[in-house]
């Protein structure tokens, strides 16, 4: 019943999407069915008009195709058979192509519609609920597993293609043979019971492979993020034992994954060969059929058995890949379907005055709480430090300042405004953050420090900036200026030339509130000094709020908060 369950909650997605193009695809699944088996019946009264065979007039497409010709008033001949015989075939090729274009097309816009609802998702979660969950999940659902969710869909429409081509084979065979037909039904679907334990195992195998791949990711990310560590500890050893074994069992899994996929094929095409000789000796030895009926049935079970493997494999592939469906489904419920956040330009937050919070309690699910009954002000226009003991809650503070986090009770108010809902997208467009670790991605300076800038950033705007943090000689020295590509960016620039650069980006955004997150706490003393005396200098065009422990730089502070 779970599985069941399971079946039907995976092509929730599917139906979700368009589903009157997947209704007209099982339609065209269903005309090729029916065409395929039609067409080899045809070759019956072609065959009586080249006289090889006997009429038989007991077989039920004979009585179909005369009933045919009298009503119709056709003569039948050998061009007229022929004519009838090539159009099927062209019909069927071309509803062959199309279904194919069709499908291949629909497949790979559901991987894209999958994959932007899914990233939409993540990025429009709230920061709790994003920061609890794994990145590489996330990375390997989005990479790996959507393609195999669409193969999955892709297998079921195929494994439908194949079960309707043998409902069609079967319905014309049994015109032909009830009990020759029987035999051979029967004898398919004995195989398929017997081979039900390989499904089992692929299941299996595809929950393993799906973990397997998911340690292999993680190790290569591991790598990356302690580059410098494993090559000053002389540990590559240690990173590739991890990554090797983590290889090997997944060149192992797939081996073990062909081999339950082709065993199966291989005892279908033996039982298939034995079913195939028995029906012609007692079809011809025995039952004395009609030649051009017996030939027929040759045809057809030479058809019908080879989709029973091909039903087999595809569920085979179909329980291989419930891992991954599981995991792309879990994925996007674990996430609730958000809105881009709307902001009007009439409604701008302009801080002028001062942050106030009113009467603020907060404190984690499961932890001590940080701020109980809470009140402070930061003055606009000023250098405000907060400082504490580390675990004590200085980035709380700010997470709530910036909107990130949201107060149990209380209330934050910017001039005298209510920082609720409605005015938190337009708050959050003013803030510029500086982390303690500033990230960079790989490319250009230029692409780098106009990274998340909404409005269009001049070169002579960036070199203004560049000159008022003290980075200008930086970049200047570079081959390429501006366009210099740069990879690696820890190990590109200095801790303190990382901080200016960072700066540079967030005043790019002309931000009304600058906060820093321990954003010199890496930073030796004169870095952190140079630092200190460009935030001096902005402080006159932007609020500025800094979260330290050093007592250092106590002295820059207009205003101090104490965090208990």
């Amino acid at each position: 019943m779970k599985d069941n369950l399971f079946v039907i909650r995976s092509f929730r997605l599917l139906f979700q999407y368009h589903p009157w193009k997947l209704f007209f695809l099982s339609i065209l699944t269903l005309l090729l069915g029916i065409n395929q088996g039609f067409s080899i019946a045809l070759l019956i009264p072609f065959l009586q008009l080249m006289e090889i065979g006997e009429p038989d007039s007991s077989n039920q497409l004979v009585q179909f195709f005369n009933t045919i010709v009298e009503r119709t008033g056709i003569t039948l001949s050998l061009e007229v058979v022929l004519l009838a015989y090539v159009i099927l075939l062209v019909l069927i090729a071309c509803l062959t192509y199309w279904k194919s274009i069709y499908q291949s097309k629909y497949q790979e816009r559901f991987s894209y519609q999958i994959r932007r609802r899914l990233f939409r998702k993540i990025i429009l979660s709230d920061w709790k609920s994003l920061n609890s969950k794994s990145k590489h999940n996330h990375l390997q659902v989005l990479t790996e597993e959507v393609p195999k969710l669409t193969n999955y869909y892709y297998f079921y429409l195929e494994m439908l293609t194949r079960i309707i081509i043998v409902g069609a084979h079967v319905f014309f065979a049994f015109m032909v043979s009830v009990k020759f037909t029987s035999l051979v039904l029967g004898t398919g679907l004995l195989a398929f019971i017997f081979l039900r334990r390989f499904l089992k195992i692929a299941l299996t195998l595809g929950s393993e492979q799906v973990s397997t791949f998911n340690k292999l990711l993680k190790y290569i990310d591991d790598f990356w993020l302690t580059v410098k560590i494993a090559k000053v500890h002389s540990s590559e050893e240690f990173y590739y034992k991890k990554f090797n074994d983590a290889n090997e069992n997944l060149l192992n899994l797939q081996y073990k994954l062909k081999k339950n996929y082709t065993l199966p094929q291989l005892i279908y095409r033996m039982v298939g060969i034995i079913v195939l000789v028995a029906v012609v000796y007692l079809g011809y030895q025995i039952d004395k059929v009609p030649l051009s009926s017996f030939f027929i049935l040759i045809i057809l079970f030479g058809r019908i058995l080879p989709q029973f493997v091909n039903v087999n494999n595809f569920l085979n592939n179909i329980f291989s890949n419930i891992a991954s469906v599981r995991l792309v489904i879990n994925l996007d419920e674990q996430f609730v379907k958000r809105n881009f956040p709307t902001t009007d330009p009439k409604k701008d937050v302009i801080l002028k005055k001062e942050i106030t919070i009113r009467n603020m309690h907060f404190a984690y699910p499961d932890g001590e709480k940080l701020f109980s009954d809470f009140n402070e002000t930061i003055p606009a226009r000023k250098l405000t430090g907060i400082i504490g003991q580390s675990g004590i809650g200085k980035t709380t503070l700010i997470d709530l300042v910036a909107g990130l986090q949201k107060p149990d009770n209380g209330q934050i108010f910017v001039d005298d405004i209510c920082l609720d809902d409605k005015l938190l997208s337009q708050w959050k467009k003013s803030i510029g953050y500086l982390p303690q670790d500033p990230f960079f991605i790989d490319g250009t300076i230029h692409e780098n420090l106009v990274w998340d800038s909404d409005e269009h950033v001049t070169n002579d705007q960036i070199w203004e900036v560049l000159r008022l943090v003290n980075a200008e000689s930086l970049i200047k020295k570079q081959t390429n200026k501006l366009d210099t590509i740069i990879a690696n960016y820890q190990y590109y620039f200095s801790g303190g030339e990382r901080q200016r650069l960072a700066l540079a980006r967030v005043l790019l955004r002309k931000p009304q509130l600058l906060i820093l997150d321990e954003a010199t706490s890496s930073l030796d003393p004169e870095n952190e000094k140079l630092i200190m005396e460009v935030l001096q200098s902005l402080k006159e065009k932007t609020t500025i709020l800094f979260v330290s422990h050093r007592t250092s730089i106590l002295p820059y502070f207009d205003k101090t908060l104490q965090v208990e």
